[in-house]
């Protein structure tokens, strides 16, 4: 048998659409180099209603892991057989790898976990025993990472994540009507719902928009329906990252009503090309990112001042042209993918280093050797 020359990376990522996806493979398709021998599983869970992502490209390296909703010891006891016990790094994201690795460990591996927004704070605390690194890209987050776990800072990384920085001219929009790009996945927690009702606001005042709503998800088809009458909303699932880049180019205006999110992905490709966001507030840290001449950061449900912020700019296009331009030159010098990737892959090759030195862990032990009666006398002793 061949040995293995490089170190592996194993990245856990989701069989659904949307950013968590995209930041994985963003990272790994602008990687510096081929230090590591990358593989990815994609969870896919059965039970959910979600739209599934339609660009992942199956071989040895790029897996599928279907599950139901059943109890998390049957999962890990499937999934734990594609975690190898080769040298390297495991970046997880979810409870079901970071509860698969907690019960069959891999000593091998040094495990980071990359926490997206604030819904996931809790898992770094639960795992703590087992999490190598922690690396955030929202500033608010890592905050409250680094109160929750003082002794820790030295582990505790804020690394924003990127998008490919885009060369052209854009085209400002001065005299017809403004366009509003919505780009989430469809689902109620994203605000999709609030849409219907800044457009109606919009009309109260005489303001003419266009909106166009890109992507997918569980409620796309009530949404649909739901806005049926209107005559100005465009629905349109891009098939590939550029394909929604020259679609975002004519875009003016990204609107994310959204009440929990990190930094989502799709904000910075929108910047990216000059669509100015307006936004709500799911975040504190989302205000390092939108500044004051960037864009704006609403209340979260305030329609009203969402409608106010979009029919300012409807009223001052120049105002428009020179947000969407900062837009441009933020993404340009903060949030380059190439430089950011750099940033995380030279914390990944540091992953001898960064390894805990952890004792054994007795449910590990238990697990693999049930059937040995010192350590069935000892389980239980330590139990009672």
């Amino acid at each position: 048998m061949q040995m293995q020359s490089k170190p592996e990376l194993l990245v856990f990522s989701i069989y659904l659409m949307g950013g968590g996806a995209s930041f994985h493979r963003n990272m790994i398709g602008n990687r510096p180099d081929d230090f590591f021998d990358i593989t990815c599983i994609y969870l896919n869970p059965l039970h959910w209603n979600a739209k599934r992502s339609n660009d992942v490209i199956l071989d040895d390296n790029n897996i599928i892991f279907n599950f139901l909703e059943e109890p998390i010891n049957d999962v890990s006891s499937r999934l734990e057989k594609l975690i190898s016990e080769r040298e390297g790094v495991v970046i997880t994201n979810f409870d079901t790898e970071l509860a698969t690795l907690g019960t069959y460990g891999r000593q091998k591996k040094t495990i980071f976990f990359i926490c997206q927004d604030d819904a996931y704070i809790y898992l770094v605390k639960k795992y703590n025993h087992i999490i190598d690194v922690i690396i955030t890209h929202n500033i608010a987050v890592f905050e409250e990472i680094c109160k929750l776990l003082p002794n820790r800072q030295k582990d505790i990384h804020f690394i924003p994540h990127g998008v490919t920085v885009q060369d052209f001219d854009r085209n400002h929009n001065f005299e017809n009507k403004l366009r509003l790009v919505f780009l989430a996945r469809h689902v109620k927690l994203k605000g999709i719902y609030d849409l219907p009702k800044i457009d109606d606001e919009l009309r109260k005042r005489n303001i003419d928009v266009e909106w166009f709503i890109f992507g997918d998800g569980e409620e796309r088809e009530n949404f649909i329906n739901e806005v049926q009458s209107k005559d100005n909303f465009n629905f349109f699932i891009p098939q590939t990252t550029e394909d929604l880049i020259e679609a975002l180019k004519i875009a003016d205006v990204y609107v994310l009503p959204s009440s929990l999110d990190g930094l989502p992905v799709s904000l910075l490709e929108s910047m990216s090309v000059g669509c100015v966001p307006v936004v709500y507030n799911f975040s504190e840290g989302i205000k390092k990112v939108i500044t004051s001449d960037i864009g704006f950061v609403l209340p979260r449900g305030d329609v009203i001042a969402m409608a106010d912020k979009i029919e300012f700019l409807s009223k001052n296009r120049n105002e428009l042209k020179k947000r969407s331009i900062s837009c441009s030159v933020k993404i340009s010098q903060e949030f380059d993918i190439k430089k950011q990737s750099g940033l995380y892959f030279r914390l990944y090759k540091n992953y001898k280093k960064l390894k805990k030195r952890r004792f054994a862990n007795l449910k590990r032990i238990v697990k693999k050797y049930f059937n040995n009666k010192y350590v069935k006398i000892v389980y239980h002793f330590v139990k009672d």
